[in-house]
């Protein structure tokens, strides 16, 4: 299983307070237009489909989310 209670936990906790935009690019081609949404989406669905396989991307995706502001925040301090 890639992500468990705590991965879960860090990932609310996390996104509890960060400054989220309203877009951002993931990849090319690959665009969220409501980050907010996909948040609360894909961290509802990780909660619910914990140790389902085929819903790890969904995890993967707010790593990515997560590590673009993480950095993003960093260049701006």
């Amino acid at each position: 299983m890639k992500y468990a209670d705590k991965e879960i936990q860090e990932m609310e906790e996390f996104f509890k307070t960060a400054v989220l935009p309203q877009t951002i690019n993931l990849a090319p081609g690959v665009n969220i237009t409501d980050v907010k949404a996909f948040v609360f989406s894909h961290l509802q669905i990780i909660r619910l489909r914990k140790g389902v396989t085929i819903f790890e991307p969904f995890y993967d995706r707010l790593v990515q989310v997560k590590e673009i502001l993480s950095q993003a925040e960093q260049g701006a301090a």
